[in-house]
């Protein structure tokens, strides 16, 4: 095992090249041309077949010589709707930028990709490659399940990880169960009655109704999650009004509830409903609630975590665990995690100088690429191992 991790300080600097060419070409949501066409290029090269399932979704399978299980390898791709902060020599020629890491992910995976080919000799069953896009507005996952990306070859078991600022290079953060939040977004149009508003009598002030909607969410969460439970439930837009003197039709509020426990999150969501739209009837207005996203949590299942602890070790012995790590963040890799037995892994990622750590989805944020070849090595290591311990077919 340690062998992964050679081969991959090996293979450094092509990680660093393929990561920078990623973040300099940054693409949004599933219209990703560049970052496409570089991906099943690189695969190709290997030997591979790369197929697009649907738009912008790659999958490839590297098969080994000995029969076995498949285990995916999943990578997200999609940068943010924003514009970094730095004076990188590859900053983003685009008008979005890679705040959150996927352009490390993918070249992790590529590198994994590549030591793996050179193990097909030794190497169980089959491995399947997921390059994913849309994360970042929970669509991409579903695309790919909804066109076969658990079929031919059938995926017994998966794995993902993420990069994470907040933890320095060689931690890795890893937790049995639920491991990060679910995500319910919403949008909620409140529907009043325009007039003057010098004369607030004639009409039905949807901006009055929208705040005490937001005040009565945060109740919510205050009176009827259990303190020994996280959720959290957040309005980041609001929204109504053209002028000082006219009271408008509508107002229009978007947020996000999050937490871990299933029970919790259906019985919060009952009541969230039944919150906003008795709050609009008692001032005389109307409340439409659209779901945005509706992403459960990551479950890592702990006898495949165990056995994944035992590969680390093998791995190497200078990482530092952190076996209690959660992520108040949510992923739709959840939708996979949900069909077959999945770890997830977050991979610290923070630049030596303290001075300059951010936050994940910061304009300001820098990755420190030292963790490419530890994150290339997790992926070969983990799935290399992982099928030989299961050569059941």
């Amino acid at each position: 095992m340690k062998d992964f991790m050679k081969r991959a300080n090996e293979l450094r600097q092509e990680l660093v090249d393929f990561r920078r060419y990623l973040h300099e070409n940054a693409e949004l949501g599933d219209e990703l041309p560049v970052t496409t066409k570089f991906v099943m290029e690189q695969l190709t090269k290997l030997g591979l077949e790369p197929k697009e399932l649907c738009k912008s979704g790659i999958t490839a399978v590297i098969e080994g010589k000995k029969p076995g299980k498949t285990i995916l390898l999943r990578a997200d791709m999609d940068a943010l709707p924003m514009q970094e902060i730095n004076t990188l020599p590859f900053r983003s020629k685009t008008a979005y930028a890679h705040t959150c890491g996927h352009d490390l992910h993918t070249s992790m995976l590529l590198g994994a990709a590549a030591m793996l080919i050179e193990q097909k000799d030794d190497l169980c069953g089959k491995v399947k490659l997921m390059f994913q896009p849309a994360e970042e507005i929970f669509t991409g996952s579903a695309a790919m399940l909804k066109n076969g990306l658990m079929d031919n070859p059938k995926v017994d078991a998966s794995m993902d990880m993420h990069v994470m600022t907040e933890m320095p290079v060689n931690t890795i953060g890893c937790r049995s169960g639920f491991v990060t939040a679910s995500c319910d977004g919403f949008k909620i149009t409140v529907k009043g009655k325009g007039c003057h508003g010098a004369q607030p009598h004639n009409g039905i002030d949807p901006i009055n109704t929208a705040a005490h909607i937001l005040i009565a969410l945060q109740e919510l969460i205050a009176r009827e999650a259990p303190p020994t439970q996280i959720a959290v439930l957040t309005v980041g837009h609001l929204t109504a009004g053209t002028t000082a003197n006219i009271i408008p039709e509508t107002a229009v509020m978007q947020g996000t509830m999050r937490c871990y426990d299933k029970e919790l999150r259906t019985r919060l969501y009952r009541r969230f409903t039944e919150t906003v739209t008795y709050t609009a009837k008692a001032f005389g207005a109307e409340a439409l609630i659209e779901v945005l996203s509706n992403v459960p949590s990551i479950y890592a299942e702990p006898a495949m975590m165990e056995q994944c602890l035992g590969y680390l070790n093998e791995l190497s012995d200078a990482f530092t665990l952190d076996y209690d790590y959660l992520v108040t963040a949510s992923d739709d890799y959840a939708r996979i995690a949900e069909l077959v037995p999945s770890i997830f892994l977050a991979i610290g990622a923070a630049p030596e100088d303290p001075l300059l750590v951010y936050p994940n989805h910061n304009p300001n944020v820098i990755f420190n690429e030292d963790c490419l070849p530890l994150g290339a090595a997790l992926f070969a290591g983990v799935a290399f191992r992982w099928l030989a311990d299961h050569t059941k077919v």
